[in-house]
């Protein structure tokens, strides 16, 4: 059985690397994120000029998340949910984000958006690693923040009994990373 899981996932890495991440993100129009909200590509472009903005210096100078290059965390946020269509992650769900980092290694990005893309769904639980690189942070704050938000603001919130966009979880991810990087 595992011989049959491990050939599977060879040649699932060999078909999906022979499409660019942003090629794999184009198709993520087509996944309907909530009705109210759009498609996953809709809400990457939200997640995408959010960690833009998060990195870009302010009129004092200083940029909410330091050290960041701007550039790099759009690009980053782009590509963020691009493994979410590819036959990898299709047929193994909990290898999303970390099929996409190594994807994003494989194409030649650069290793800060390969960490972003890898990482910026932690911290999964409690004690997982809270993301400290910059363009990971404000990728990570950035998707959460879209969640969390725009939820609120189409007046779908969680109750004492029912949370089924996980809000509860996305909040305590970006104060984790808030209180982990005194941002």
């Amino acid at each position: 059985v595992l011989a049959a899981r491990l050939s599977d996932a060879r040649f699932f890495w060999s078909q999906d690397k022979k499409t660019p991440l942003a090629d794999h993100a184009k198709k993520l129009s087509r996944i309907t994120f909530h009705e109210k909200l759009g498609t996953v590509a809709d809400k990457v472009e939200r997640v995408a000029k959010l960690a833009e903005w998060l990195a870009t210096p302010q009129e004092d100078g200083k940029a909410i998340v330091p050290n960041c290059d701007p550039a790099l965390a759009r690009q980053a946020a782009e590509l963020c949910k691009a493994d979410l269509v590819t036959e990898m992650v299709g047929e193994f769900p909990e290898l999303q984000g970390l099929m996409g980092g190594y994807y994003a290694r494989a194409e030649g990005l650069p290793d800060a958006v390969a960490d972003a893309i890898r990482d910026h769904y932690k911290p999964v639980g409690q004690g997982d690693d809270v993301p400290t690189a910059p363009v990971t942070v404000a990728v990570s704050l950035a998707d959460n923040f879209d969640t969390v938000f725009s939820f609120f603001a189409i007046n779908d919130r969680p109750t004492g009994s029912k949370d089924p966009f996980a809000l509860r979880r996305a909040s305590l991810k970006y104060l984790s990373i808030l209180l982990r990087t005194s941002l």
